[in-house]
């Protein structure tokens, strides 16, 4: 088994679900990026285009003002610090790929622009491949109750997988998303975290999101928001005893204490 990775998610938003706002300003996004990597992330996940339900797109030179001066300061003091960037746009893969990135989270796992995979292949970079309905931006009324299984997300990355290689892209640089709370009903949240191990068997390098996620109005009915981190805690240690590969996470101190206890008393 492989020790569990901790993403840190940095929001350059102003409407993100959890922390819209609060990194906007350069400074404020350049100290929350050292908090976090003194709290021990391994990786450093910049996004400047919210996908909550129903999200808007940003144009790729609205992203690029944001998330380039970001770069290029974490380069600057913490040169070895590995950055993965959240976009579906292959021109920002490309601009931050070269700036010093080496990982592209696309939840759209390069349906949304045909280039993404090349630009990914020719970089040699890593790609996070999202299972992320359509519904979930449409919010389509019809489409929001379709089942999600984990054999049908299995098919789904399949496909995506297929495409990647096609493109050039290595398996090994391959990483999959099963996408809690992206077009998804509370119960089929349930079930693909009850199966992680599952998604971990087939696919080998698997990322999980569910931090600050309200991901079952079920298992959420008593919490209040400054709970939320009790189940993102939770989460993070099923995770670690699953072997999944990636975790990714706003609050990194608290996360990397829960994996450290799991990996130290359960794994090693």
């Amino acid at each position: 088994m492989k020790k569990t990775k901790i993403i840190g998610i940095l929001n350059l938003t102003n409407n993100s679900f959890y922390d819209g706002g609060k990194h906007v300003n350069i400074n404020d996004a350049v100290n929350h990026v050292k908090r976090m990597i003194k709290e021990g992330a391994d990786i450093i996940d910049i996004g400047a285009e919210s996908t909550k339900p129903g999200f808007k797109d940003v144009g790729a030179d609205n992203q690029l003002k944001k998330i380039l001066p970001v770069i290029q300061k974490i380069k600057q003091d913490y040169n070895s610090m590995l950055i993965s960037v959240d976009t579906r746009s292959s021109l920002v893969a490309k601009e931050t790929l070269a700036a010093g990135a080496s990982i592209i989270n696309d939840v759209s796992s390069g349906t949304y622009d045909s280039k993404m995979m090349k630009i990914v292949s020719d970089k040699k970079a890593k790609i996070i491949l999202t299972h992320m309905p359509q519904s979930h931006q449409t919010k389509e009324v019809s489409e929001l109750n379709i089942k999600h299984t984990p054999k049908n997300i299995e098919h789904y990355f399949n496909e995506r997988i297929e495409q990647a290689l096609a493109e050039g892209i290595k398996k090994d640089n391959i990483i999959v998303d099963p996408g809690i709370c992206y077009g998804k009903a509370g119960k089929d949240n349930i079930e693909v975290i009850k199966n992680i191990q599952y998604f971990v068997k087939t696919f080998k390098n698997v990322c999980l999101g569910v931090s600050n996620k309200k991901f079952s109005s079920d298992l959420f009915s008593h919490f209040h928001d400054e709970e939320l981190n009790i189940v993102s805690l939770a989460v993070t240690t099923h995770c670690v005893l699953n072997n999944v590969a990636y975790v990714r996470v706003h609050d990194v101190a608290a996360n990397r204490d829960a994996l450290e206890v799991a990996w130290k008393t359960c794994v090693v």
